[in-house]
């Protein structure tokens, strides 16, 4: 986890340095350009200099009005303390909340059932923030809006998220299983994530803006890279081969197609945690909420596996096993029960795999009692318990971090300014500009 991190900290440095270098250079090479127009004629340089300064100026118009059309990403602010309200934090939180319902209005993909309450509720808002209201008005506003009106909001567009994680976990499942080049899966896992994510992102917000776009991907990471879900796939293989080692060279294929598929529904369901996140977004309890989920993962790869994918395999496994093994009695039935006890193998581990996971009670019943009910492939859209506002405010890091963080941060911002100045002194003596 933390080797990840700072994998991911070390790049993006190296990106940011290498990408200032080019640019320096390129501007090196523009001005070394105009110098040398200039010695031939003045009339030259200067007439190179107005079509560069037009050029930029074009291109700064252009970059400017393509990033307008997207709205701003939101900025939540610290959720008041109920209990010891200030008026300008009650003010200014409800104010929030009017521009995230705004927001949720233009979403397209709202019900009109949703759309006529969000309406009304936006209205009242603006009604009684126009005038001078009290700390109960907004008080009252504010849980109306939290308990009542935007669940229900939230809900219908994780349902719609859910079918783009159920197809994306059968077709990664499908496309890692089938695949004859195991030197390509990471290839499809890496393309069908991405382009699910993309994809709820879009649910969420109609036209997100890049920069929201890439803070979403970016907090993903970061949770995805904390719960290991990759241990819990491999572990999840190797009970595979403890309990079907009689189907041959495909266990290990449709392990790999089962560990895939669980890690595609839990950074699906990460997603779905952090666009729905209208206020503060905490690491620590994301990392926790999506812990404390994962049997519901397991169940769900396990339900889409058996009732989606099998089928689709079933060549393949008739073509790997010895002949005559599939036409025994029971086969495909003890093929189905063992694929179950590895996924309740996998998840009686999870304890151990992942220590987040005991921190909040599983949520639905076992495995076993889960096989029992009439629509188990939708078991997934059930609402998931999820740390409230105030809870995910108390769980932000500590007042003692914070300084420790900004130390970082500035040593950071010294270290690339010193190299920016040594590269700029360099630029500077190379134009001849540090001569006398």
């Amino acid at each position: 986890m933390n080797l990840f991190h700072q994998i991911l900290r070390i790049t993006g440095r190296i990106a940011l340095v290498v990408g200032v270098f080019l640019s320096l250079f390129a501007a090196l090479e523009v001005v070394r350009l105009f110098v040398f127009l200039y010695r031939i004629r003045p009339y030259m340089g200067w007439t190179y200099a107005v079509l560069v300064i037009a050029l930029v100026v074009w291109a700064v118009l252009y970059i400017g009005g393509y990033l307008r059309r997207y709205p701003r990403p939101l900025k939540a602010p610290p959720r008041p303390d109920f209990g010891t309200p200030e008026h300008a934090e009650l003010k200014v939180y409800a104010t929030y909340l009017l521009t995230y319902q705004k927001r949720l209005l233009r979403n397209k993909r709202l019900p009109p059932e949703l759309r006529d309450p969000l309406r009304d509720e936006i209205d009242t808002m603006e009604g009684l923030l126009g005038h001078h209201p009290l700390n109960e008005d907004l008080i009252r506003i504010i849980e109306k809006s939290e308990q009542h009106l935007l669940p229900p909001i939230h809900q219908s567009l994780k349902d719609q998220s859910e079918r783009e994680i159920r197809h994306s976990v059968r077709d990664v499942m499908l496309g890692v299983t089938l695949s004859p080049y195991h030197s390509i899966d990471l290839l499809i896992v890496l393309y069908r994530n991405f382009s699910m994510i993309f994809r709820i992102i879009s649910v969420y917000e109609t036209t997100p803006s890049p920069r929201a776009q890439l803070r979403i991907l970016r907090d993903v990471l970061r949770v995805m890279a904390t719960v290991n879900f990759l241990y819990i796939g491999r572990n999840l293989v190797e009970n595979l081969f403890a309990f079907v080692p009689w189907v041959g060279r495909v266990a290990d294929d449709i392990g790999q197609g089962l560990g895939a598929g669980l890690f595609t529904s839990a950074c699906g369901h990460a997603v779905i945690d952090r666009c729905a996140s209208y206020d503060e977004w905490e690491k620590t309890a994301a990392v926790e909420s999506l812990a404390s989920q994962s049997k519901g993962f397991l169940r769900d790869v396990k339900h889409i596996f058996t009732k989606d994918v099998l089928p689709d395999i079933r060549n393949r496994i008739i073509s790997e096993v010895p002949e005559g093994r599939t036409q025994e009695p029971g086969f495909w039935e003890n093929l189905q029960k063992g694929v179950n006890n590895a996924f309740d193998a996998t998840t009686k581990a999870l304890g151990a795999m992942i220590p987040f996971a005991s921190v909040a009670p599983a949520t639905g019943p076992d495995i076993e009692a889960a096989e029992a009910r009439p629509d188990p492939r939708y078991e997934s859209s059930r609402p998931q318990s999820r740390p409230s506002p105030a809870h995910r405010h108390a769980q932000s890091f500590s007042a003692a971090d914070a300084p420790h963080s900004r130390r970082r941060r500035k040593r950071h911002r010294r270290g690339v300014a010193r190299v920016l100045h040594t590269f700029g002194q360099r630029v500077k003596y190379t134009l001849g500009l540090g001569r006398d």
